[in-house]
């Protein structure tokens, strides 16, 4: 589970959205490169919903070694998996081959979903902060579909 939370790190979705917003640009793919850096804008909005909720976290041992502090409410490992890596699936799904296409947009799924309850087991957020963020970050990542459709 720990692994499962470092790979939904900020820095870790951040660094990945960068590095395919990157590539796409070089490959002369405008779409995509535009589809991450919606993805991560939404990111910045996200972070800016803590700040204005302000929900402290739970009390674990887990929250109390935490190296940066921030608010509960919603989960940012939880909408930056979905945002970042549900872009990654769908990309996948849509111009890999097949059987590729598939097993890659499964296993970034269930990526997604091991790093949103790894967040609940490990005490980082209560349930209701990880399922808020799959929701927002799920309707994000719809409106970055529909509107670049990378």
């Amino acid at each position: 589970m720990k692994f499962a939370t470092f790979i939904g790190e900020p820095a870790m979705t951040v660094g990945v959205a960068v590095l395919v917003g990157a590539v796409a640009f070089a490959k002369r793919a405008p779409r995509i490169a535009i589809a991450e850096v919606c993805a991560l804008v939404a990111f910045a909005g996200n972070t800016g919903i803590k700040h204005v909720i302000h929900r402290t976290r739970p009390e674990t041992l887990f929250v109390q070694n935490m190296k940066i502090k921030s608010y509960s409410f919603p989960s940012g490992h939880a909408f930056g998996s979905i945002v970042i890596y549900g872009l990654l699936a769908y990309l996948a799904y849509t111009r890999l081959p097949q059987p590729w296409n598939l097993w890659v947009a499964v296993l970034l799924s269930v990526l997604i979903l091991l790093i949103g309850t790894s967040r609940i087991y490990l005490g980082a957020h209560f349930p209701s902060d990880v399922l808020i963020g799959w929701l927002l970050g799920g309707l994000c990542l719809f409106i970055i579909i529909k509107l670049v459709r990378p």
